[in-house]
């Protein structure tokens, strides 16, 4: 899988289990223990804080993940900054 992916704009990282180095407005799926315990799905805020958006949910594979934040980035209006919190809506 590729570790950058773009979806309406918007920024999509694959990393290696952390969040520190993505940019604001991104977002990342980052592997549990190598990836052998699942997938997350963050998103970095304008200020930089880091939201887990999968809330206790993780996918066991980074597919999954990615066809999740593209649903999520589909839900947002074009000018939000921030996605919707996990499990409100």
């Amino acid at each position: 899988m590729k570790r950058y992916h773009s979806h309406l704009g918007r920024d999509i990282f694959v990393t290696a289990g952390t969040a520190r180095d993505l940019a604001p407005g991104s977002f990342g799926i980052c592997a549990i223990g190598g990836g052998a315990e699942g997938w997350s799905v963050v998103h970095v805020g304008p200020e930089g804080d880091v939201a887990d958006l999968g809330g206790e949910y993780y996918f066991a594979a980074p597919e999954e993940a990615l066809a999740f934040v593209k649903e999520l980035i589909e839900l947002m209006p074009a000018d939000a900054q921030t996605p919707p919190a996990a499990g409100v809506g």
